[in-house]
């Protein structure tokens, strides 16, 4: 099945809106996840993109400072995403 291109950006957006608040939970561990998300859905979607792009930018910018420190490093990144989210 063909995904047009607005169902492929919608799709995209509906994913990185999860990851965005699985990783807010993981942090503000008084919520969960569902409730993040939630609370993400009834922003207005300007507010959404900047909140979901902020983390997610936040997430690269940290990854490119582990690997700064090589393979050590990135496995210290995703040991720390990893307990995040769990």
């Amino acid at each position: 099945m063909r995904m047009t291109g607005d169902g492929l950006l919608l799709s995209f957006g509906h994913l990185a809106r999860s990851v965005s608040a699985t990783l807010i939970a993981g942090l503000w561990r008084r919520m969960t996840s569902e409730q993040v998300e939630a609370r993400l859905k009834a922003l207005p979607a300007r507010e959404q993109a900047g909140l979901v792009g902020g983390v997610l930018g936040l997430l690269f910018l940290c990854s490119l400072f582990a690997a700064q420190f090589g393979i050590l490093g990135m496995l210290a990144f995703w040991l720390v995403v990893i307990v995040l989210v769990n």
